[in-house]
């Protein structure tokens, strides 16, 4: 059994090796940006919290992603192991995340960190985004030029603090 937390700027593959990990391990992969596409769907009150979030331009705020993994986790089915996709981003995220694993009696065994050059990362949303119209497939909202630009730099402002965090607790993985 492997806990696992992936982190990465979007386009940097997450997703992509959580799948494999899953098909390959028998993982339980939870996305946070799924948790929160599907809870914004079903109209839950945390949803309704990330929509209006999501609808202002502005982050999801902590305690409603800690909220939704939260919950994830705890109903979690029997795994060999988890991946947590997208989560934590902050540090307040991860602290909860801590708390939450001793309370599932769970240990984090490794944090990988996609470490891709901003360039590659836009090359990689453009290729997804025109998979997704081809397939027709409905493109990501947040998958444009733009976005990707204020996404990268909301990723890189909260994110610095979690390696020194993860280091620490000697679980850090770069690549």
């Amino acid at each position: 059994m492997v806990n696992l937390v992936l982190i990465g700027a979007p386009g940097a593959g997450k997703g992509t090796q959580a799948e494999r990990l899953v098909r390959d391990y028998g993982l339980l992969h939870i996305s946070t940006g799924d948790l929160l596409r599907q809870a914004i769907a079903a109209g839950t009150p945390l949803g309704l919290k990330a929509k209006e979030a999501v609808g202002s331009g502005e982050l999801v705020p902590d305690k409603v992603v800690i909220g939704l993994v939260e919950e994830t986790l705890a109903d979690k089915a029997e795994a060999q192991g988890f991946i947590l996709d997208g989560f934590p981003r902050t540090l307040e995220q991860a602290r909860a995340l801590e708390g939450l694993l001793r309370k599932i009696a769970e240990p984090l065994h490794h944090v990988v960190v996609f470490d891709i050059p901003i360039g590659e990362l836009a090359e990689r949303i453009a290729k997804r985004v025109a998979q997704s119209s081809s397939s027709g497939v409905q493109v990501r909202s947040d998958d444009n030029t733009e976005a990707l630009r204020r996404r990268i730099d909301d990723f890189t402002r909260a994110t610095v603090v979690l390696l020194p965090f993860y280091e620490e607790r000697q679980v850090y993985q770069g690549c």
